[in-house]
């Protein structure tokens, strides 16, 4: 049988009593348990308390909830609310009735009665300064209320009896502010302070020690609540309302056996509480007091001794925690430390991944940062073996099965948010001062993990920074040969746009002016014949030059436009090439196409149309110009003999890296493939949006 014990914290004696007598009981009956620290729980209608353990967070068979925990919560009232959050799962409740749920309830009204009485009727106090609890706990309010009825009823018999009521919620720093309050409001001490639980009156002690030098402050009568070990230590020792915690713990543990093997029980069960009178509301002590003062200051002392080792220790761990850098330096102190705090179960686990996305807290994945099975260092679990907190759980038990500790978890927040947890069996005396621990070790940890993830997060950037600059880098070394590649093309068109000019104008000069010559030094006058001849042969020179000068710079892409323009380009070619050409001119009215664009689409067509008539052999080519939907299409087809991408071949390379480097220049798409079912087809494709529409 494994069962859940919820509480608030352990780090004060209400607390830690009632874990104690669950503890000895489950021991007892072999029964296994896990206790839930839950600070800070908090319900609304719409979202259960979320991090409070469902039934299969741990395979738990049943909970006890130890209702200080749900203070402020005064909707959870019901079976209905605590099926919210556990479902079918049988719960018992200890502190608070709850509708519906088996609760252990402490019969205070008659002994919060007796003790007013008692102070009123056999120390005659007149002035009262009650201190209660904090707002809206249900204990609190019973408290408060059996004083104010009590006081009510002795008021008709006594004419000076007056209270005032201060809030305290239930903590020593709260009761010293109340006393101040009072004091600045009255001027003056009152006869007896009574207040709803013991620690407010030792912080009422503690207000009167602070200003035991100043004379308008005199030390009067105390009383407290609860009966917690401290109280006998104080000086004086402290009258208080005994609520049998251990007996609590015990009973509660018996009902939730029993409600778990189908019994039936009530849904209230009462446990006797009673007034321990000792010297601090004046009397002399009872018979549960020290026999001695000698006695009382040994006790007194020993509790100091071992408070103040373990203070330091804290304050040792805390230091050392917060010089850690690394995970490895954290364990290195816990693991220093373990042994002088008698813990020989000890994990820490940190919360990975998003938990808002890993659905079930049953799901949050957690890294073992540190384990500790039976007084071994478990090497087995490596801090990056990430597994669900409850499968964690098992694998920790399945190392000693034999041994069933009973194992408390904290939560570790850094601010509101939850990093991790810590796992532990320690005993009773620890319990407080580990709370203070397991806030120094969610601190090392919160910033041992956000140096761990900048550390990562830079590596992530050099390794993107050095990607990025490889890419520069081959970027850079591509512009350059795609430039130097240019300046070839360039060096090529120039070489053979002067080769043409020699081979073909300079010839057909020559022959002119030879043939000028020759007429010159002929005795009979030129004949008509003659000067026809020469005036042919000057007719095709100039129509080559023209033809040059075109291919050179296309005048007409300004003048005339560039449907024009490609127009004469095809006929051209089919003129000179003896291939038949056929144009397409699909463009809408209105989209125009800038310079720089009309010059690069007409040279790629013209490099194309040149690459056919000197490698193709085809007798078939279409030139078109198309739109189609969102971009613009440019093809040339032929039914040669195909494309073989030859890069050897530095004149084919070099044609087909100058296609492509015009592409680019404009932003276009360049494909060359193989036509079907022969041939090869030139394809530029250009987004229509980089086109001028003009309506």
């Amino acid at each position: 049988m494994r069962i859940g014990v919820v509480l608030n914290i352990l780090d004060e004696e209400y607390q830690i009593s009632v874990y104690k007598g669950i503890v000895q009981e489950a021991q007892k009956r072999g029964i296994e348990l896990i206790c839930f620290q839950q600070e800070n729980a908090h319900i609304t209608e719409d979202e259960p308390i979320s991090r409070f353990p469902h039934k299969e967070y741990f395979d738990l068979d049943g909970i006890i909830l130890i209702t200080s925990v749900i203070t402020g919560n005064a909707e959870f009232v019901s079976r209905a609310d605590v099926e919210r959050v556990w479902g079918k799962l049988p719960v018992v409740s200890v502190g608070q009735k709850i509708e519906g749920i088996p609760s252990v309830l402490i019969e205070t009204e008659d002994s919060m009665k007796q003790l007013v009485e008692h102070l009123i009727l056999t120390h005659n106090y007149r002035q009262f300064l009650f201190i209660s609890g904090a707002e809206d706990h249900p204990d609190a309010e019973v408290r408060e209320q059996i004083f104010i009825k009590t006081m009510e009823a002795y008021r008709p018999w006594f004419a000076d009896l007056k209270y005032v009521l201060k809030r305290g919620y239930f903590t020593e720093v709260a009761a010293i502010r109340a006393m101040n309050e009072y004091m600045e409001e009255y001027k003056k001490s009152p006869d007896v302070v009574v207040c709803a639980n013991d620690n407010m009156a030792i912080g009422v002690y503690k207000y009167f020690k602070i200003h035991s030098k100043n004379p308008e402050i005199k030390e009067c009568a105390v009383t407290g609540f609860d009966d917690i070990p401290q109280a006998r230590f104080e000086i004086p020792s402290l009258t208080t309302v005994h609520q049998p915690l251990n007996e609590i713990g015990v009973k509660s543990l018996e009902l939730i056996e029993e409600v778990i093997e189908g019994k039936n029980v009530a849904d209230e069960n009462f446990i006797e509480s009673r007034v321990v009178y000792r010297k601090s509301c004046g009397c002399k002590g009872g018979k549960d007091d020290f026999a001695s003062d000698e006695e009382q200051f040994r006790a007194m002392q020993a509790n100091y001794v071992q408070s103040e080792t373990l203070l330091r220790m804290v304050s040792h761990i805390g230091q050392d925690l917060n010089y850690g850098q690394t995970f490895g330096a954290l364990n290195y102190v816990v693991r220093q430390n373990l042994n002088q705090l008698g813990l020989n179960n000890f994990c820490i686990l940190r919360f990975s991944g998003d938990k808002t996305k890993s659905g079930h807290p049953k799901n949050f994945p957690v890294d073992p940062l540190f384990v500790r099975r039976s007084g071994n260092e478990c090497y087995e679990f490596d801090r990056e073996m990430r597994m669900p907190l409850g499968q964690f759980y098992r694998r920790f038990y399945e190392i000693d099965p034999d041994s069933k500790p009973s194992m408390i978890l904290k939560n570790l927040y850094a601010g509101n948010e939850l990093i991790g947890c810590i796992f532990y069996e320690a005993d009773e005396n620890v319990l407080p001062y580990l709370s203070s621990i397991a806030i120094n070790i969610a601190h090392g940890l919160n910033r041992i993990t956000i140096a761990e993830e900048r550390r990562k997060h830079s590596e992530f950037l050099e390794r993107e920074v050095n990607e990025r600059t490889k890419e520069l880098v081959e970027a850079n070394n591509r512009r350059m040969e795609v430039e130097a590649e240019v300046l070839k093309i360039s060096e090529l068109e120039r070489q053979r746009f002067s080769n043409d000019l020699h081979d073909d104008i300079c010839q057909r000069l020559a022959g002119i002016s030879m043939l000028c010559r020759s007429y010159s030094n002929q005795a009979e006058p030129v004949g008509k014949a003659q000067m026809l001849e020469l005036a042919q042969l000057i007719g095709e020179t100039l129509q080559t030059t023209r033809q040059y000068a075109h291919n050179s710079y296309p005048v007409e892409l300004e003048s005339l436009g560039m449907n024009h323009s490609l127009s004469n380009l095809c006929n051209s070619f089919a003129a000179q090439s003896g291939i038949n050409c056929n144009y397409e001119w699909g463009v809408p009215k209105g989209v125009h196409f800038d310079k720089t664009q009309k010059l690069n689409i007409f040279r790629i067509i013209q490099e194309a149309l040149h690459n056919i008539m000197k490698h193709s052999k085809a007798k078939n080519v279409e030139v078109s110009v198309k739109d189609e939907g969102k971009k613009t299409v440019i093809r040339v087809i032929d039914d040669g003999v195909g494309f073989v991408n030859n890069s050897e071949d530095t004149g084919k390379g070099l044609g087909l890296n100058s296609m492509q480097y015009r592409a680019n220049q404009i932003g276009a798409a360049f494909v060359i493939k193989q036509n079907k079912p022969t041939g090869t087809c030139v394809q530029l494709s250009i987004s229509n949006k980089l086109l001028e529409v003009r309506k």
